[in-house]
């Protein structure tokens, strides 16, 4: 049912499944793998624009939209394989709720960079403070050690001056 309320159609194509026969749809069925939402949207052709203008999108957004977070948990209810499917519908729902809360799914394997990119969305605003700070002390730290440089590099020129200008009293006084 999510994958039609996404797509718009069924994760087979329902013209061709009227072609075969019952042993033939039964074999797809078990044997063939869905394609997920956002590819499925791919193939509709001049379909995808209707789907697009329910869903209020453009039809590359709602592509984007669905690649992702959206298209592991569709495709994980749809697993052949049982033991890898959500285990119960409040499993379903709950992952469901976390896409939703932009929190990790269940569905996707974790990684660092996918748990990372969640909560830089949860937590926009803490992050760009962060960043913000960060930057103004880098750039306090950079500005620093420029003008520490430069003074440096003064004081030796004044060093070198008053050094000269001894040696020339020096010999004036010989």
């Amino acid at each position: 049912l999510l994958y039609e309320l996404l797509v718009g159609r069924t994760p087979f194509d329902a013209e061709e499944l009227h072609r075969l026969g019952y042993d033939e749809i039964c074999r797809v069925i078990r044997e063939n793998d869905p394609p997920t939402p956002s590819k499925r949207l791919s193939t509709l052709g001049e379909a995808i624009t209707t789907v697009s203008q329910h869903r209020q999108a453009q039809p590359a957004a709602l592509r984007r939209q669905l690649r992702g977070d959206p298209d592991w948990i569709v495709m994980k209810a749809l697993e052949k394989d049982r033991n890898r499917r959500y285990e119960t519908a409040n499993d379903f729902a709950a992952d469901v709720q976390r896409y939703l809360n932009n929190e990790p799914v269940e569905a996707r394997h974790p990684s660092a960079a996918y748990t990372f990119g969640k909560f830089a969305r949860r937590n926009r605003t803490i992050l760009t403070t962060v960043a913000l700070v960060a930057s103004a002390l880098l750039m306090g730290t950079v500005v620093s050690v420029v003008l520490a440089a430069r003074e440096s590099a003064a004081r030796r020129r004044s060093e070198d001056l008053r050094y000269v200008s001894d040696m020339t009293r020096a010999e004036q006084a010989r």
